[in-house]
């Protein structure tokens, strides 16, 4: 992959590949991204009612701030 491109993406019958150059994004930054798609690939298939949904987001935000509060303060 050339500098050019910073990523690659490349699909099969069952895969989606995507290949990215490091100094895209943190690792962490990517992990959290990948666990935000996983969440809205199961809200698709989901039988969730709107208000559970957003109950179960907001839970998430809650544990999301908890671990990265402390990228902020002082």
């Amino acid at each position: 992959m050339s500098a050019a491109q910073p990523y690659q993406i490349t699909t099969t019958n069952q895969e989606v590949v995507i290949k990215l150059n490091r100094s895209l994004i943190e690792q962490e930054k990517l992990e959290q991204f990948l666990d935000y798609l996983s969440i809205k690939a199961m809200q698709q298939k989901s039988q969730l009612s709107e208000e559970a949904a957003n109950q179960l987001i907001s839970e998430i935000d809650n544990t999301l701030w908890e671990k990265q509060k402390g990228l902020f303060e002082k």
